[in-house]
């Protein structure tokens, strides 16, 4: 009677392992029945060139006189109007002004963050060394001297950061003498 059992659960585990696929039949299956990708085709027709050939050079100076040319039209247009609308001429210098305290403040940004990463990265190699006492014995003269050099690093990128921070407060100072007041500078 076991022997019987035996056989019946044999052959059904057989039979429904016959029945099943493989799992790479599935993948397979699986990767054809996705859709491709699509792929672009980048060529002449499609996209435009932003150089002009080399037989055109000669003629791109032409074109490059003549569009400084009316540049400077432009300019001297753009001069004319702000003169005669001094309204228009304040709100451009109050613009310009708020942009290069926005430009200030990015620079500003991102010397504290170049600052904050040596810091950071200072305190992690001084851990590391400090951490290994072979590195202590072997590399004392090598530490002490990278050290120094990140140190100055450290310096030059504080003394940056103070020269950026006093021209923030210059270019802040001189939009209030504008008239802009201080919410437009903060």
């Amino acid at each position: 009677m076991k022997s019987f059992f035996a056989v019946l659960i044999t052959l059904l585990l057989g039979a429904s392992a016959f029945g099943q696929q493989s799992l790479g039949e599935i993948a397979r299956q699986n990767r054809n029945k996705k859709k491709p990708s699509s792929v672009v085709k980048l060529s002449d027709d499609n996209m435009s060139r932003t150089i002009a050939p080399d037989t055109q050079d000669a003629k791109s100076g032409d074109d490059a006189s003549a569009a400084s040319a009316d540049r400077d039209k432009d300019a001297a247009a753009k001069d004319k109007e702000a003169k005669t609308n001094p309204a228009e001429a304040e709100k451009d210098k109050k613009e310009q002004i708020q942009k290069g305290i926005d430009a200030q403040k990015k620079e500003i940004a991102d010397l504290q963050h170049e600052l904050d990463i040596l810091q950071r990265e200072q305190k992690l190699r001084a851990a590391a060394y400090y951490g290994d006492a072979g590195t202590m014995l072997r590399d004392s003269a090598k530490f002490a001297e990278d050290s120094k050099k990140q140190q100055e690093d450290i310096d030059a990128k504080k003394q940056a950061l103070d020269a950026a921070q006093q021209k923030l407060s210059d270019m802040q100072e001189q939009a209030r003498k504008a008239g802009m007041g201080a919410s437009a500078t903060e």
